[in-house]
């Protein structure tokens, strides 16, 4: 996929960064709005060049049943986090085998739009979010490859 397209795309869905996966849906990494339009305004990259030019490569995955104060803490250090779940198929043959599947992607503005419109219980415990489960799995889902 070209920059230009994965801007339009995010563009399109209200989103800052879409998860890159490869053609067997692997997860090589991520791409952010902020990250593309620096590289693209710098000179480093153009919006015909592929996304994996400028993706981040090194990144923190959590799975849907992540508590949501472990996913806060890692955001402290990280611009976003990669919801990952995991599945299972058999083959012809009998053999299972285990995937795991780009849920979405997470970053400090959704984790404050949970807490906020989705969590008011939490305003009341003065923010306490170790009391949440933190359902993480509400998720734009958006998948680039």
């Amino acid at each position: 996929m070209k920059c230009q397209l994965a801007m339009e795309i995010m563009n399109k869905r209200n989103v800052d960064q879409l998860p890159v996966v490869d053609q067997d849906g692997s997860i090589l990494g991520a791409v952010t709005l902020h990250n593309m339009m620096r590289k693209v305004t710098s000179g480093k990259a153009n919006a015909l060049d592929p996304v994996s030019k400028i993706m981040y490569n090194q990144f923190q995955k959590v799975s849907t049943d992540t508590p949501l104060s472990t996913v806060s803490k890692m955001l402290d250090h990280d611009h976003f986090v990669i919801v990952t779940k995991g599945w299972q198929y058999y083959t012809e043959t009998g053999d299972e085998i285990d995937r795991e599947i780009v849920f979405g992607i997470l970053s400090r503005i959704d984790v404050v739009d949970y807490i906020m419109n989705r969590a008011p219980d939490l305003l009341k415990s003065n923010g306490d979010i170790s009391k949440s489960n933190g359902d993480i799995s509400k998720s734009n889902g958006d998948i680039v490859n």
